[in-house]
């Protein structure tokens, strides 16, 4: 990558970006605030495309390739994460301890580390379940989230209890 900037005396600033695609991304700006871009294709001397960017759309485009508004992890990263944690729909029985319970009284996260990002019931689902307000109800399914281990932890919350008081 080669960045050259040129003074252009009495209408701006211009900066010529030569990228390792091939090609140059020319950016003028104008002493009166707007922006306009250029591209130009490797081996050619003439833009095929310029846009034209007053000064708060030029702000904001800056925003969003200097990563202010969206920072992309890296893909090592990101498949890391994808190895640590799993998101499993999980059955809520007739009969178990959640019933009729909040995600704020069973303390759920708390007690095994798994986050309830949605419930499904029936042909409805609940996005971010108010964890004070909605109740568990039988014949729900839990979209969880954590390792497999916290998921496994949640399961005996989930299943029917017995009369002598165990999970089957």
């Amino acid at each position: 990558m080669e960045l050259k900037e040129a003074h252009l005396p009495g209408l701006g600033r211009k900066y010529t970006l030569a990228l390792q695609q091939g090609g140059k991304l020319v950016l003028l700006i104008y002493s009166s605030g707007q922006r306009e871009i250029f591209w130009i294709e490797p081996d050619e001397d003439d833009p095929i495309f310029s846009v034209k960017l007053s000064e708060e759309e030029a702000r904001e485009v800056a925003f969003i390739l200097g990563g202010v508004r969206y920072q992309p992890l890296p893909t090592d990263r990101v498949n890391l994460l994808l190895q640590e944690v799993v998101m499993e729909w999980i059955p809520v029985e007739e009969g178990c301890e959640m019933v009729e319970k909040t995600l704020a009284d069973l303390r759920l996260r708390r007690r095994t580390g798994v986050s309830v990002i949605a419930i499904q019931r029936g042909q409805r689902t609940i996005p971010s379940p108010d964890p004070y307000q909605e109740r568990i109800q039988a014949g729900d399914v839990l979209v969880a989230v954590g390792t497999r281990t916290q998921i496994e932890s949640i399961l005996p919350f989930c299943r029917r209890v017995h009369e002598s008081g165990t999970h089957p």
